[in-house]
């Protein structure tokens, strides 16, 4: 067991780090206890009968800690930009990296060593919750014109490091230095994990319910898309829906399309739907409870695949729209004999406020979202491809309800309004890469894409190359 000496300041926040770090990730058992040293240091006492102990240490830096100490969710408690940089090869750490050289959010470059007592001048665990109670949203108020945190506004995407699972590589070097100084300690096995998702935000494709509608898309698959066979489709639609059939909508067949592909895949995929309407001119007027929907739910589950909730456009901040969401789907799932005690989901447009949405979903009852991911630029707003437990950075304290950060939603890179990659073979390389890296590191690679965004050839075959 390893023993932790903490400064005496921001207890909560150094010990959540330490329990996301080294004991969510890394699997290591360890006791706290604080002191009234400046920095954080971690032994091993001796497992022996005269109660020798090593003399082997590991310090680290804990200037963020000592910052937000003396200033609180202020401007202060910042990291100054440009950042330093710090290459750990040069050190003697051979950690598990994207770059070989690793942005210093807090604390300096470099590694001290001194016999068996090692220091790291980079503070590890500030940086990492940091970025793991996305601490800066609520200190940048930048917003988007959905009231969203956007990713031009972070830290990461300023210095550039976006692309990279930052904490990950973080944990890489602290696990290296732990691992010379105590060579048998075992850390946790990981396995990678593909979390493949959708957004039901259109279940049934409604335009096939009015005529004037349809002859407008009619029109525009013609004009626009040059594309016949889809306004043909289109028409169909709109005449069988009249006879109560749903044998021509796209968005009701494109779910089960998803789950073919992926069970070929060996995926498990996660259907999220918006429960009641709380915006007009965001969501379509449908309610989960109709016999419509909540069979497509029970469908779903039948087939070997997850539900789970998609509260609605006004809910991020609105505890009781969002309250009302979670009973209506609660009482669709309850009448289709449906469990949800492990129930997830995702913000709607991924609107999110760190000091309120989390515990909303607490609240509620559910165990974990994945909403935490930017609409505008693909990567790791967590810096991390890992689920873990989340902060309230409000009553600071350790939350229950996990979060498993979202790594790229299809809009993202492919939409004009965003990365505007489009079908190409850079957009596919953009998938690739970040698969790859969540492989790197043994994470969790979480791909959204919605059921009505695979209405063309060639975007479901770029779906199935993004699996």
């Amino acid at each position: 067991m390893l023993t932790i000496k903490i400064p005496n300041l921001c207890q909560s926040e150094q010990r959540y780090a330490l329990d996301i770090l080294l004991g969510e990730f890394l699997g290591l058992v360890f006791e706290v206890e604080t002191y009234a040293g400046d920095v954080i240091e971690i032994t091993r006492p001796g497992d022996f009968d005269d109660g020798a102990s090593s003399s082997a240490k590991l310090t680290l830096d804990a200037s963020f800690f000592h910052q937000a100490h003396q200033a609180w969710l202020k401007p202060e408690s910042m990291p100054v930009l440009p950042l330093a940089t710090w290459t750990p090869a040069d050190d003697g750490i051979n950690a598990n990296l994207v770059e070989p050289s690793v942005p210093v959010l807090f604390g300096q470059p470099g590694l001290v060593k001194n016999g068996e007592h090692l220091h790291l001048n980079l503070d590890i665990l500030g940086s990492a919750f940091f970025m793991l109670s996305r601490y800066e949203e609520l200190i940048t108020k930048d917003r988007d014109n959905h009231d969203r945190f956007p990713a031009t506004a972070s830290v990461a995407y300023k210095v550039g490091f976006l692309d990279r699972p930052i904490v990950n590589e973080y944990l890489e070097i602290l696990w290296q230095c732990l691992h010379q100084l105590w060579p048998d300690l075992k850390r946790k096995e990981r396995e990678f994990r593909k979390l493949i998702s959708c957004d039901v935000d259109h279940p049934f494709d409604l335009v096939g319910y009015s005529l004037k509608r349809t002859i407008l898309r009619v029109g525009a698959r013609l004009i626009r898309d040059k594309n016949p066979k889809l306004a043909i489709f289109d028409g169909l639609n709109y005449v069988f829906k009249k006879f109560g059939s749903d044998t021509f909508d796209e968005y009701r067949n494109n779910i089960d399309w998803m789950m073919k592909v992926n069970d070929k895949a060996g995926n498990k995929v996660a259907f999220y739907f918006i429960p009641l309407q709380t915006d007009k001119n965001r969501e379509d007027p449908n309610d989960i409870r109709s016999e419509k929907i909540s069979t497509l739910l029970k469908h779903i589950v039948d087939s070997g695949h997850e539900i789970g909730i998609h509260p609605g456009y006004k809910t991020y901040k609105f505890p009781n729209n969002f309250k009302e969401s979670a009973k209506i789907l609660k009482e669709a799932c309850k009448n289709k004999g449906i469990d949800t005690s492990n129930l997830g989901g995702r913000q709607h447009y991924l609107r999110y406020d760190v000091s309120q949405t989390p515990q909303l979903w607490r609240d509620n009852g559910f165990p974990y979202d994945s909403s935490l991911g930017y609409a505008d630029k693909a990567g790791f707003r967590c810096g991390v491809c890992y689920e873990y437990t989340m902060y309230d950075l409000m009553s600071r304290q350790k939350l229950q309800h996990k979060q498993r950060p979202l790594i790229v939603m299809e809009c993202t890179i492919i939409g004009q309004a965003y990365e505007g990659l489009g079908y190409s073979q850079s957009s596919m390389q953009r998938f690739g890469y970040f698969k790859g890296i969540c492989q790197k590191f043994n994470g969790d690679y979480a791909l959204l894409w919605h059921n009505s965004y695979l209405t063309f050839k060639c975007a479901k075959s770029h779906y199935v190359k993004a699996l």
